[in-house]
């Protein structure tokens, strides 16, 4: 899509909520030390929006410490879960979305943390708080990142980082 690609209708409540769903999965992976290649919000069938990036996990061969896995996976959680937070932020929504593909995606890294699957629920409550937190703290870069999701429907990462970058911390 051209760069100055625009609409002259006001987004609609849910391509709304999937800007800034995708914003904060997008904020949360630069958070956390992932480099995003790419957020959109054009969708397909099976998705409304996606963010991209690189992670380089820690390589067992190399001696990673099992620490370095849990905080891998913590890390990945925190992202998962940013959309989820992002949306429920804007729309005053209370729990979770109990059909999102991001819970389910959510509940499977868990149970590589936990033993017993009645401590995913809590584990991903203590994650949500800390996401929330990171979240309002960086509010001003989701709403940025979301406004310019909505106005482009694409943002390479280097547009990202741009956008981020001009932004107070």
């Amino acid at each position: 899509m051209p760069e100055d690609a625009t609409s002259s209708r006001s987004p609609t409540a849910a391509e709304r909520l999937t800007a800034f769903h995708e914003a904060g999965h997008a904020v949360m992976a630069e958070l956390c030390g992932r480099q995003v290649t790419e957020v959109e919000i054009v969708g397909d069938r099976e998705h409304s929006g996606m963010v991209h990036s690189l992670a380089f996990p820690p390589d067992p061969a190399d001696g990673a410490a099992p620490e370095a896995e849990v905080e891998e996976l913590n890390r990945h959680l925190k992202i998962i879960l940013a959309g989820m937070v992002a949306e429920a932020m804007v729309s005053g929504r209370e729990g979770w979305d109990e059909t999102s593909e991001d819970l389910d995606l959510a509940v499977r890294f868990a149970m590589r943390l936990v033993d017993d699957c009645e401590d995913v629920l809590p584990l991903l409550s203590d994650i949500r708080i800390d996401v929330e937190r990171d979240l309002r703290r960086s509010w001003q870069a989701v709403e940025t990142l979301a406004g310019e999701l909505l106005r482009r429907k694409v943002l390479t990462g280097s547009e990202v980082r741009k956008l981020l970058a001009t932004l107070p911390t």
